[in-house]
């Protein structure tokens, strides 16, 4: 076990190294594309375009997962991701090229569902909250500490030379990335990936993703424009705040982890952590500075943390160990699917009614799912969930080259 643990703690450093590249990128696009002029519709259709991307290569890449070595495609993820650092660097700020940002989408989805699938196919089928919660803490550090480095570009240097914080995290991926163990992949039929769709905590799963996703993409869209436009915070200022917040939901994540272990009860925390990130969701956009509105992020952030861990553990308990590339990839298509739609939403949105009343649109539909998770909760759910954990939806090793 201690020996699972450390190669878990691995992939938490590089799920770190992913989301400091990710999120250092994506969180400042947005102001990178209003200091070229473009109109929020337009900021919103162009956020979109990553996850449109996902959306088109999401189904191969999880397939090729579970079929070859996944350590192959992350490192063509890392190199696709450095790829696109250097072309944003070599553009002019006011020329937005969608094509590279179809690279940027293409990097993530490779990265993204490989170091999952090598999550999910090496995780033990006991204390997977605590797995899961380790798994997460590294993506909300990288987060963190990835907005953090690139504001301080964006005011030391100019926005035109965020992509050089980018190369370098992607830089850090790749290399760090050689040191995954191999995977045998095992050959199957497509359709068995239906046999994970039967699973009655599925679509509770992906109706928890597709939800929390959209919120998502009203914060990608607005996030840092509410910050520097509406409360007048400088961009620095905001890489600071989502810094402090990082850390906070870390805690969290850690904390969430051992609940579940203890209560195991997923399903009903995830609609309580539904309800508690959609009311202060939808309070954020009328706080009116710093210290306001990191109260009130850290609050919502508590929802965020339990829904981030609980989507994994429901992940373990009803994807097969060896589909495990491919169900992701299902579950990261429905996410996708909705932070497409919703960056669209909030671009035009925003430009109608405003950065505050988006976010009181995006909190008023969280609270409804979170509502309508626990209404649906029967007792049924409960014994899947005891004899998925008696059984282990993971309980196949696998074929492994370590």
């Amino acid at each position: 076990m201690a020996f699972a643990y450390r190669r878990i703690v691995y992939y938490s450093f590089l799920n770190y190294l992913f989301f400091q590249f990710y999120w250092g990128t994506h969180m400042y696009m947005p102001y990178y594309y209003a200091r070229a002029g473009l109109s929020d519709s337009r900021i919103g259709y162009l956020v979109g375009i990553v996850s449109l991307t996902t959306l088109l290569v999401v189904l191969p890449i999880g397939a090729l997962s579970d079929r070859i070595d996944p350590k192959k495609l992350f490192l063509a993820g890392a190199a696709a991701a450095m790829l696109f650092a250097v072309l944003f660097l070599a553009q002019e700020p006011t020329r937005i090229i969608a094509p590279y940002i179809f690279i940027f989408g293409v990097a993530v989805a490779l990265v993204q569902i490989s170091l999952t699938a090598h999550f999910l196919k090496h995780m033990e089928n006991t204390e997977r909250g605590n797995q899961s919660a380790i798994y997460t803490i590294g993506s909300l550090l990288g987060a963190g500490i990835g907005a953090e480095l690139s504001g301080m570009v964006v005011k030391h240097f100019g926005v035109e030379n965020l992509f050089w914080a980018s190369l370098g995290s992607a830089g850090l991926l790749l290399v760090c990335g050689l040191g995954l163990p191999r995977i045998k992949g095992i050959p199957f039929q497509l359709s068995e990936y239906r046999e994970d769709l039967r699973h009655p905590l599925s679509w509770i799963l992906l109706f928890v993703a597709f939800i929390v996703s959209s919120h998502s993409g009203f914060e990608h869209v607005g996030y840092t424009l509410l910050q520097t436009r509406v409360m007048g915070l400088s961009p620095d200022k905001a890489g600071e705040l989502f810094l402090y917040i990082s850390f906070w939901m870390a805690a969290v994540s850690w904390l969430s982890g051992k609940v579940h272990d203890r209560a195991k009860k997923p399903v009903l925390y995830a609609g309580l952590a539904l309800l508690v990130s959609g009311i202060f969701q939808a309070a954020s956009g009328y706080c009116h500075g710093f210290g306001d509105f990191l109260v009130v992020r850290m609050i919502h952030t508590v929802g965020d943390s339990f829904s981030g861990v609980l989507i994994l553990v429901i992940a373990s308990m009803v994807f097969e160990r060896k589909r495990a590339g491919g169900s992701w990839a299902i579950l990261l298509l429905v996410r996708n699917l909705s932070d497409f739609l919703f960056a669209n939403v909030a671009g035009h949105l925003n430009q109608s009614i405003g950065l505050r009343r988006g976010f009181l649109v995006s909190g008023i539909l969280v609270v409804a799912a979170g509502v309508i998770v626990i209404l649906v909760l029967r007792p049924r759910f409960w014994k899947e969930i005891k004899l998925a954990e008696k059984t282990g939806a993971l309980a196949e090793p696998g074929a492994l080259e370590l």
